[in-house]
């Protein structure tokens, strides 16, 4: 098969007794479908005997590595003549890495930014971003928009949609948040042990939903209300799990045990 000047492909007649070479001229020419003409009457040409008529910088995403090269190519109207590697432009390889990332389906990364900053109320552009921090990604998996946040655009999702939240035991746990406003927590039950009152967040003082884990880190139960949990819940699931994970803390008193993501017992 064979690429034509004008951009269709072409097959070689048996009658054109041409076989071999990368160039040729293309003497009879006809319709030979509707996808491809047919080829009757050919002569070889040498790559020396063209003169490209056109000549540009052409800047590409290559698929494996993620990072744009750019190459020097030379056509003879849709045939390629030559190309070698140079150097990207700048700009232009931010656009390609911008062009690319937008293409892609948002990553949970993204799809957080989005919707932490509806729930803060922050209006994001998200290919002003995008196109922000492809200035200094090297390729479009390293392109982070978050990063090119104003400084105050930052302060407010600090502020009214944080990315994480302290609790009890010391440590900090991941918040998700939701298309639909929710705002979830998946901890270990130990952690929580003497935090009463559901901690509230942002706003709208949106309540959050933790996702309570046994110590194998499965979920055990889900609750919005913390209080009601210890007196209702925790005295029966108490009952399940202590059995199971006996290294664990399982206090009678969830309110003034202390909270821990450690075992009881060490071995």
């Amino acid at each position: 098969r064979v690429i034509l000047a004008s951009g269709r492909g072409a097959r070689m007649g048996r009658e054109s007794q041409v076989g071999g070479g990368e160039r040729l001229v293309a003497l009879d020419v006809t319709d030979g479908s509707p996808t491809e003409a047919l080829v009757h009457m050919a002569s070889l040409v040498e790559a020396e005997w063209l003169e490209p008529t056109a000549r540009r910088v052409e800047h590409r995403l290559d698929d494996q590595s993620g990072t744009v090269k750019a190459f020097d190519v030379a056509r003879y109207d849709a045939i390629l003549i030559s190309e070698r590697p140079v150097a990207p432009d700048a700009a232009e390889r931010a656009r390609v890495l911008t062009r690319a990332w937008l293409g892609r389906p948002p990553d949970e990364a993204t799809t957080q930014l989005l919707a932490r900053a509806r729930f803060a109320g922050i209006d994001l552009d998200l290919e002003a971003l995008a196109t922000a921090a492809a200035a200094t990604a090297r390729s479009v998996d390293t392109l982070d928009p978050a990063a090119a946040l104003s400084w105050d655009d930052r302060r407010l999702l600090a502020d009214g949609a944080p990315d994480s939240l302290a609790v009890p035991s010391g440590r900090t746990v991941r918040l998700a948040y939701a298309a639909d406003g929710r705002v979830a927590a998946a901890v270990k039950l130990q952690e929580l042990f003497g935090l009463a009152e559901t901690p509230r967040i942002g706003r709208q003082q949106e309540a959050v939903t933790f996702e309570l884990l046994a110590p194998n880190g499965r979920p055990v139960q889900t609750t919005r209300d913390l209080r009601s949990f210890w007196e209702r819940t925790y005295p029966g699931l108490r009952k399940q799990l202590r059995g199971r994970y006996p290294k664990h803390p399982w206090p009678e008193d969830p309110w003034t045990a202390k909270a821990t993501h450690r075992t009881t017992l060490r071995s």
